[in-house]
Formats: structure tokens, C-alpha cells, sequence
């Protein structure tokens, strides 16, 4: 075989390797993508809260929504809105103005009323909690 042969063989090859690579990641993420269109999502947005912070003359106002991927959850979590402002309460007023500062301050408290609420109402269809108003005076 000449050179220009192997050449060209080799050439096809990785042709061959990188389409069949486009064609993979092409299939994947078109399957993520329709699963993710599919799961239908409910959310429930609570009054405003003001809640005291520990260790400190500062309130905090706030004002969440809870996503869920069940109705039947919706439902349970609408009638029950009183133990998710309890557990708020709970929650907040065993933290620290520190605690709730900055970007991270409030990621860790979206994960903490997450994961409460989540045991609380023994429910993982619970997806997300968004924080509509996050003010602290």
C-alpha cells in the first residue's frame, strides 16, 4: 500500500468516528430534552412571611414558591401552607444575618426549606424552591 492509501484510509476513519460521535451526542441530548419538555411542573406561591433572625433586631421578608411534579402534592401542599410557613419560621430563626448573606446565604436556605419540606410531607416530588422576595431590614 502506498502512503496516499493509508492516508486516505485514515482520513474515512476519523470521518467515520467524529460523525458517528455527532450522531450519539445528537440522539442523547435530543432524548434529554423531550423527557425534560414532558414532566409537567405546578407551583405554589406562599403570602409574604417576615421573620425574626437570630441574634439580631433584623426581619427578614420573604416571599417563596414551591414547584412540584405532582397535583395530588399541589393540592396537599395548599392546604397544608401553614406548616410550610411553620417550618419556615423554624428554620430562619435558627439562622444568622452571616448565615443569610449573599448568593450563598440564600442557595443554603432554599436547600434547607427544600429538604424540610420535603421529609416534612414525606413527598420527593418536590422539585425546587424559588425565592420571589428575600429582604432582610
Amino acid at each position: 500500500m502506498s502512503k496516499n492509501t493509508i492516508l486516505i484510509i485514515i482520513i474515512i476513519l476519523l470521518l467515520s468516528l467524529i460523525a458517528g460521535i455527532g450522531v450519539g451526542i445528537f440522539f442523547f441530548s435530543s432524548r434529554t430534552t423531550t423527557t425534560a419538555k414532558n414532566l409537567k411542573t405546578y407551583s405554589l406561591t406562599l403570602d409574604d412571611m417576615y421573620c425574626n433572625i437570630k441574634d439580631s433586631k433584623k426581619i427578614l421578608k420573604l416571599k417563596f414558591t414551591l414547584e412540584t411534579t405532582s397535583k395530588k402534592t399541589l393540592e396537599n401542599l395548599t392546604e397544608k401552607q401553614f406548616l410550610i410557613r411553620d417550618e419556615a419560621n423554624k428554620i430562619i430563626r435558627n439562622l444568622t444575618d452571616e448565615d443569610l448573606k449573599g448568593k450563598e446565604g440564600q442557595i443554603n436556605l432554599q436547600s434547607q426549606l427544600k429538604e424540610n419540606i420535603i421529609e416534612l410531607f414525606n413527598d420527593e416530588s418536590i422539585t425546587n424552591i424559588y425565592f420571589d422576595d428575600f429582604i432582610i431590614q
